[in-house]
């Protein structure tokens, strides 16, 4: 075959152009676990939106790593027993994130969710999302009420109550402004008052 197999043409490249490509795709993968680690730090109660929204990302970031990673251990040691163990490895590990991949889609949920900015034209807006599983050990509706709180890189989301999906299938009843800085939610067990900082807008709840 015309040009060799793709393993023979790297065989004929440079030893260093090749452990610099290696080097680059583990750096590569690396970088993308960590950034997908940021961003599930990020989706804490109080964590910064934007980042949470853009690297809590598990099938495309962890997806790349691992691509970049099993690209690395295809290319990497030439030592057979070494590279053999190594693309294992890798691959069982692609094998098993693409299952849990396919196991979360199949356990997805229905979502809707709706927004209500605060009175008096304040940055701050009262999210409600309400995600609907037909199968499952969380089968039933489940609810988040969130607050998100200023704008831009600086604007954080807090979470308020987390209902339903448990054993006693709670269920919320209302979410709502009951003042400039004040939300009241009540479910079929609870009605909890949260009073907003008026700097940073955190919740802290009403005793």
């Amino acid at each position: 075959m015309t040009g060799g197999t793709m393993n023979e043409r790297w065989n004929n490249r440079t030893p260093r152009a090749r452990r610099a490509l290696v080097r680059l795709l583990a750096a590569c993968g690396v970088a993308a676990v960590l950034l997908y680690t940021e961003g599930q730090w990020e989706s804490r109660s109080g964590g910064r939106m934007l980042v949470a929204n853009l690297l809590n990302q598990p099938e495309l970031l962890l997806g790349a790593a691992l691509a970049a990673l099993i690209a690395a251990a295809w290319l990497g040691d030439r030592r057979t027993a070494v590279r053999t163990a190594t693309r294992a490895v890798t691959v069982t590990a692609g094998v098993v994130f693409v299952l849990g991949v396919l196991a979360a889609h199949k356990v997805s949920a229905a979502e809707t969710r709706s927004r209500e900015d605060a009175p008096a034209g304040a940055e701050r807006a009262l999210v409600v999302v309400h995600r609907s599983y037909d199968s499952g050990e969380q089968a039933g509706d489940h609810w988040q009420v969130l607050v998100e709180s200023g704008e831009g890189w600086s604007a954080r989301r807090w979470l308020l109550a987390d209902v339903g999906g448990g054993p006693d299938r709670a269920r919320l009843v209302e979410a709502s402004w009951t003042g400039a800085a004040q939300v009241t939610v009540v479910t079929d067990s609870y009605r909890r008052v949260f009073n907003l900082d008026q700097d940073s807008g955190e919740p802290v709840e009403a005793r």
